[in-house]
């Protein structure tokens, strides 16, 4: 089996296990992954993070980014552009966040600040599964690909503990995280690890 295929049938199968979470299930892990997550010293640290709205079934970063925003930090948020890039901005009004490509709330940018990769201070990162020596597998457009190698800050992914193996398949291109917070707890990269 080509890297192509192996990445394909493991997105597939997470696919098919998050479609079967309930909604309740689906909230109390989310509240568990974040909870775990604003516990890292890391995230009390960072006066800007980056986080991103979720899909229906995804990790919702939510209760971590109105916890950073109840702590008077910043948040930005993605917005996907042609060619399968990132641009980052910080929304300013309530109306900021609406729903772009593929339905997934993203900033508007003339209700938003614009954001250079190298500002972010701690990335919250959705993916369709996790290593436990924290690499990453995303949806396979590439976006969080290409933007992985400009932040400089602590990476984080957030993902249900089903999503976690013991590695996931990788390419040369593909970044690790720094971290990875589930409903269970933190898994480090201590070969990635900074404060």
């Amino acid at each position: 089996m080509s890297l192509i295929e192996e990445k394909q049938a493991l997105r597939c199968a997470i696919r098919a296990r998050l479609a079967a979470q309930d909604q309740e299930e689906r909230a109390m892990r989310s509240s568990a992954a974040c909870t775990h997550l604003i516990a890292h010293p890391a995230f009390a640290g960072a006066g800007l993070l980056l986080a991103y709205c979720a899909t229906p079934q995804e990790c919702d970063p939510k209760q971590a980014v109105e916890a950073a925003r109840a702590a008077g930090k910043r948040v930005a948020f993605p917005l996907c552009l042609p060619g399968n890039q990132l641009a980052l901005y910080e929304p300013l009004t309530s109306d900021a966040l609406v729903p772009g490509k593929y339905g997934i709330f993203e900033p508007v940018p003339a209700r938003s600040r614009h954001i250079a990769p190298e500002e972010v201070e701690f990335a919250i990162i959705p993916g369709m599964a996790f290593g436990r020596d924290c690499t990453r597998l995303g949806h396979g457009a590439g976006y969080y690909d290409r933007l992985l190698p400009r932040l400089s800050c602590l990476k984080a992914g957030l993902a249900f503990d089903f999503q976690v193996f013991g590695t996931v398949p990788q390419g040369e291109w593909d970044s690790k995280m720094d971290l990875i917070a589930e409903n269970n707890g933190i898994i480090v990269n201590k070969m990635h690890f900074r404060l």
